[in-house]
């Protein structure tokens, strides 16, 4: 298997790290996004979205990290990073949807107007990046604010959920804590509003704790 991937996104760093945690045999390849590499021809053959992760396993693609996750948690079942029962299981894909449709969309914001506009060419909030910004962009003050605003509420939505159990879903991590977990490595150098989110913290700590999960981590920029 071949993982085409930028090291520092979040979207990254939840596929390796399944990848390190159940110690599958994958290739890393990394997509520089200073250079623009995601928009080639011979990237879009993988990805037509242009957009990492990607995953190759023999002839087969495969893009969508949350997509990726659930590939890869297959190929070791027992390791349990993929529950058997079917509640469990939709649980699981409950917390993917939304990480997907709320968590990632609204932690960008702020990654994009305090990170990606300093080293990269960005347009529509982020969601299209080019190569190494010539002049890099201040952030804007109006997205930064719906940005918290949005992070903050989400926050409290999975906060309280975590109150009283050690993991999203049942008594023991799943791809989904792997997801949502992947977004917390920045929240410092972003300021996502997590102040004052005890379970969000108490929660990261088990995750970091994982095997594998350390070394899914990229250096600094």
């Amino acid at each position: 298997m071949r993982l085409h991937v930028f090291p520092p996104s979040p979207r990254a760093i939840k596929a390796v790290a399944v990848k390190n945690h159940l110690n599958l045999d994958c290739e890393i390849c990394v997509v520089d996004y200073f250079r623009a590499e995601q928009t080639r021809p011979e990237f879009a053959k993988l990805n037509p979205n242009r957009r990492q992760p990607v995953l190759e396993d023999g002839e087969w693609t495969l893009w969508e990290s949350n997509a990726i996750l659930f590939y890869l948690a297959a190929k070791k079942p027992d390791a349990g990073l993929y529950p058997d029962r079917a509640r469990d299981q939709a649980d699981v894909m409950r917390w993917l949807f939304w990480e997907g449709a709320h968590w990632d969309p609204a932690c960008d914001v702020l990654i994009t107007e305090r990170v990606k506009k300093a080293f990269l060419r960005v347009r529509e909030s982020g969601r299209r990046t080019g190569g190494q910004s010539e002049a890099p962009q201040p952030p804007d003050p109006q997205r930064v604010a719906e940005g918290e605003k949005w992070v903050g509420e989400l926050a409290g939505i999975l906060d309280a959920h975590l109150a009283d159990r050690p993991w999203l879903v049942g008594d023991k991590p799943s791809i989904a804590d792997f997801a949502l977990g992947a977004w917390i490595p920045s929240a410092a150098r972003v300021g996502l509003p997590l102040a004052g989110c005890d379970a969000i913290d108490s929660w990261y700590e088990r995750v970091a704790a994982l095997p594998g999960w350390r070394e899914s981590l990229p250096g600094p920029m």
